[in-house]
């Protein structure tokens, strides 16, 4: 079993993943976030990670606004400068770069990748990958999940009006595609090239079971579907999907090997 880090935009089937490979046997962390509705069969995702995510990308809050009297009268709590746990919906511009963590979190990150064969997921590494890289297991991989975007902006728009931790947090439709892009376009335009190593798989393929055999191989893993409940296709997108947002979700689909319905539009 090969050690592997989960990449993609939250709402986007990360979870289910995660859930296959902690039931083949993988090491996701201690103590996960409780389940609920909007995941009930649970999230797979630790908090420690979770937190040098968020202690990592806190310098980039507000990168690439226009100045800097723009950033001081920014409200807190948006796509651009997130609250806090909020920054699995942060925003970051292109070309921005996410090289290194702050002064401290070596000694943690090193810890967290102590016990394998480790399978860690957040939406968060979309950004973060570089900065844990010089302490990855020299065989670690990257599994990027994603579906289709106007599904999972409807998904991060409820989530949010149901959790009291993004309360605050001021996004709309518009904003939701923004981090969308913004996650997946960092993904296959800058992660992907420079460090390889990637799979890319829609939703549609884990929950089919298309994708089995492809992701067994890839981790040399014994995976089964027995994690993935057909019932929790539930979310629908009903609107027109930006150009930008429908490029690269050709793209991912193409990385995929996945036939896409038509999106939205």
């Amino acid at each position: 079993m090969i050690n592997c880090l989960i990449l993609g935009s939250g709402r986007s089937g990360t979870s289910m993943l995660a859930g296959m490979l902690h039931q083949a046997g993988y090491y996701l962390g201690e103590r996960f976030h409780q389940p609920r509705d909007s995941n009930p069969k649970g999230f797979f995702e630790w908090y420690r990670i979770n937190r040098i995510n968020e202690d990592i990308l806190a310098a980039h809050d507000g990168i690439g606004l226009r100045d800097r009297l723009f950033k001081k009268i920014l409200k807190k709590n948006t796509i651009h400068s997130p609250g806090k746990n909020q920054r699995w919906l942060l925003a970051i511009p292109e070309g921005a770069e996410v090289d290194a963590a702050p002064a401290g979190l070596e000694g943690e990150m090193r810890a967290v990748l102590e016990k394998e064969p480790y399978a860690y997921k957040d939406p968060r590494f979309s950004y973060t990958l570089p900065a844990w890289k010089p302490y990855l297991k020299p065989d670690t991989v990257f599994l990027c999940v994603f579906r289709d975007p106007a599904v999972t902006v409807e998904s991060i728009l409820r989530e949010c009006r149901g959790q009291e931790y993004l309360a605050d947090l001021r996004i709309g439709r518009r904003d939701a595609y923004r981090v969308w892009v913004a996650m997946y376009r960092n993904i296959i335009e800058r992660l992907e090239p420079r460090f390889g190593s990637f799979m890319f798989v829609h939703y549609e393929q884990i929950l089919g079971g298309g994708a089995l055999g492809r992701l067994s191989g890839f981790l040399q893993a014994q995976l089964t579907g027995d994690a993935v409940d057909p019932a929790l296709r539930r979310s629908q997108g009903r609107h027109p999907i930006p150009r930008e947002a429908e490029d690269i979700y050709r793209r991912l689909c193409r990385l995929a090997g996945h036939e896409p319905r038509d999106v939205s539009s």
